[in-house]
């Protein structure tokens, strides 16, 4: 008696086959990975170049209140994608850490890469939040979100 055969009437592949990994394959992954975060810290988008970004607020005129607002509003956004790109840089880092060590295993790396590893998950998690209600899935602002204090920038919560 053989295998059990699946409705389509073909062998079935056995638990964790499909996990086998190819150390070629993480490598080739974690080489793609190290480009992007490459790629990401030499463009425009980096967090250092956003940083540089600044436009004075006289820029948009003087003496009344729409072009202070337009100065302040550019500032919270230029300071919301400096952290967005900073935690984007992050997880592409981690993930590559991560590829490193699902090819070798966790006991292979150095201490300074754990390390580094702990130090971008502990960024991840001062950064987490939780995502709101069910009804609430979908983006929609909830009536007490972006209301009351003024401030619906989002703060430092990525």
């Amino acid at each position: 008696m053989g295998q059990p055969k699946d409705d389509a009437g073909s062998t079935p592949p056995t638990f964790g086959s499909s996990l086998v990994k190819e150390a070629e394959t993480l490598s080739k992954f974690k080489g793609r990975i190290d480009t992007v975060l490459t790629a990401l810290q030499e463009s425009a988008a980096s967090k250092k170049n956003i940083s540089h970004q600044t436009i004075p607020q006289h820029a948009y005129g003087k003496d009344f209140a729409a072009a202070k607002s337009m100065a302040e509003h550019y500032d919270k956004v230029r300071l919301r994608l400096e952290e967005l790109s900073q935690f984007l840089g992050d997880r592409i880092e981690a993930m590559g850490i991560a590829a490193k060590i699902a090819e070798r295993g966790y006991d292979s790396i150095d201490d300074d890469l754990a390390a580094r590893l702990r130090e971008l998950e502990k960024r991840a998690r001062e950064h987490y939040r939780k995502p709101e209600d069910e009804g609430n899935s979908h983006g929609q602002d909830s009536p007490e979100r972006g209301k009351g204090s003024g401030n619906n920038s989002g703060g430092s919560q990525l």
